[in-house]
């Protein structure tokens, strides 16, 4: 039976394959992921033959890295049943639909989430894109990768699990950055592949000696699910509606290629280091300084960074010692933070008449699989 047929006998029982996938959000460590600051900023390094055994990790220093938390806010992508030969591809919230034959599909920036479903060789399947909170569009918490790698991965199931995880990462960041999707790397294409609260270290080349592909990492848990309350307590975030993030991204890209900047990003590799340290020893105050200067590099770096409603929040945070951080590539969202709980309250109150507060919860997965039966067969 052929993967069509199986889903239109699926849509009749009203069980069509889906997949939910979730966002992420950043910090220190954001945009060590991209794949030009991965290569440049990557060195051979001694790796123990236990790389856990030493909780703080200290072998990996000087290597980038970035933290993710895994948040409820996300897209739920569906397959249905297409003519045969055919695939096809809708998004409800953005409100676009193609439907092409499957071995004459361009690769053009429209066609990416087709270009990666065709990988798969798959036929007579659709996918539909639906956000989970369409108020958050371009909200700067990794929508559009989060989606993309989505779809790889139930693309990969439908065709019965022929990639590995470390090949969906890679597949989905190459195919998004390379179409001129938008610029990124492979942070929020790993929160989707594993979850939680996680610090990934890089490996651009793959872990030497291994027969591993772009998209590679190191993870380290960071907390368990029973301390994500004692993070959320002290980490609002707030959607700004306002973004340059495209933009941000390029101006950062041309400052890596100039000495001073090049020295400038990589100051923020010890930063990230500290902040995961931070989290992962629950030493809250410890966190603030990292925020604060790696956002005050990303500023030095490009100033369209901080928008001004993310001025705004800065300064309020100012005020109260705590600390904030536009996520991804700045202006869609920011987070902020204060080791104490109270003062995250207060300033809370300053903030609920002018910013929308996303009420999330954090997750110990990326993404959440149903109705596969009889999928994963031939």
């Amino acid at each position: 039976m052929t993967t069509r047929e199986k889903l239109i006998q699926a849509q009749k029982k009203d069980k069509l394959p889906k997949i939910t996938v979730y966002n992420r959000i950043d910090g220190p460590g954001s945009s060590l992921d991209l794949r030009l600051f991965q290569q440049a900023m990557w060195h051979m390094i001694g790796i123990p033959e236990d790389p856990f055994n030493d909780s703080s990790m200290a072998w990996s220093k000087g290597l980038p890295r970035t933290l993710g938390i895994t948040i409820d806010v996300g897209t739920e992508i569906t397959a249905e049943p297409a003519p045969e030969g055919k695939l096809g591809i809708e998004s409800v919230d953005f409100g676009f639909s193609y439907l092409y034959d499957k071995d004459e599909i361009p690769p053009i920036k429209e066609n990416w989430l087709l270009k990666i479903m065709g990988v798969f060789n798959l036929s007579g399947v659709k996918f539909v894109t639906r956000n989970l909170f369409p108020e958050l569009k371009s909200a700067a918490l990794g929508g559009s990768a989060s989606v993309t790698t989505g779809v790889a991965i139930l693309a990969n199931k439908l065709a019965r699990e022929k990639f590995d995880e470390h090949q969906l990462v890679g597949l989905a960041s190459v195919m998004e950055h390379d179409l001129e999707v938008s610029i990124t790397g492979t942070q929020e294409q790993s929160n989707v592949v594993f979850g939680g609260v996680v610090d990934y270290i890089w490996f651009p080349w793959g872990i030497p000696g291994e027969g591993s592909f772009y998209g590679t990492s190191i993870r380290q848990e960071i907390l368990k699910e029973a301390d994500y309350q004692a993070l959320k307590d002290r980490l609002d975030l707030y959607f700004l509606m306002e973004r340059f993030s495209g933009d941000v991204n390029s101006v950062w890209h041309q400052k890596l290629k100039k000495v001073q900047g090049f020295k400038l990003h990589r100051k923020k590799i010890d930063l990230a280091y500290d902040y995961k340290e931070a989290l992962r020893t629950k030493s809250w105050e410890a966190a603030v300084e990292p925020i604060r200067q790696y956002r005050e590099i990303r500023t030095q770096l490009c100033e369209n960074y901080m928008s001004k409603p993310a001025w705004e929040i800065e300064e309020i945070c100012q005020k109260y010692d705590a600390a904030s951080f536009p996520v991804g590539g700045g202006g869609g969202s920011s987070l902020v933070y204060s080791p104490d709980p109270k003062i995250l309250t207060l300033i809370r109150n300053i903030l609920k008449d002018d910013f929308k507060l996303i009420d999330y919860q954090i997750l110990p997965y990326g993404h959440k699989v149903e109705n596969l039966e009889g999928f994963l067969s031939k």
